[in-house]
């Protein structure tokens, strides 16, 4: 089961509301409902805990910015005694529509930076993650950082805010059932 939930963003008020950052937005919507604690925090990430159907959940964002989110988790890895099977990463993804959520287990970075750095960082592609569709790329016809980068529009907010809603949901599914079923469940939903 999970022990460390993972939200990949950049610090920085700056970033706040940016597609880059809705990982963020799904751990500080968790954190809420568990009424976590910060227990820790340095330059490189931030660290909090609290319970979830009596397990203890521990969430961190790493502080590092997106594409050096490798170093920072595996220092937390370690400093937890946890193993990569306890791990879940919430990451934007451009490759799914606005509002879609799909959770993987294993596969590519996608062309995601901060997986990518996760992924050297660990030696491996097997790591959960719940990736949150900010929309396609194509669709808004911008260069790639600026759109990353970029707010949510107006418009969008009712759909980021149904996706952290999903997440939700299926943070409670995979506790529930467990991470196979909480897949199906999720992966088969649409817009």
């Amino acid at each position: 089961m999970f022990k460390l939930l993972i939200g990949i963003g950049n610090p920085g008020r700056k970033y706040n509301n940016t597609r880059h950052n809705i990982g963020w937005e799904v751990i500080d919507a968790f954190n809420k409902i568990i009424e976590s604690e910060n227990v820790y925090k340095n330059k490189e990430y931030e660290i909090s805990k609290g319970i979830y159907n009596h397990l203890e959940i521990y969430t961190m964002k790493s502080l590092t910015y997106v594409n050096n989110s490798g170093p920072p988790l595996k220092k937390v890895i370690k400093k937890l005694n946890l193993k990569i099977e306890e791990i879940l990463i919430f990451v934007d993804d451009i490759n799914l529509p606005l509002g879609i959520v799909r959770l993987k287990t294993n596969g590519s970075a996608g062309g995601h930076n901060g997986l990518k750095s996760i992924f050297n960082e660990m030696q491996t592609q097997n790591i959960a993650r719940l990736r949150l569709g900010v929309g396609v790329k194509e669709i808004y016809n911008h260069e790639l950082i600026s759109f990353v980068l970029g707010k949510f529009k107006k418009t969008e907010y009712k759909y980021v805010d149904g996706m952290i809603k999903e997440c939700l949901l299926a943070l409670d599914n995979i506790f529930q059932n467990g991470i196979v079923k909480a897949m199906e469940s999720t992966n088969r939903k649409s817009r």
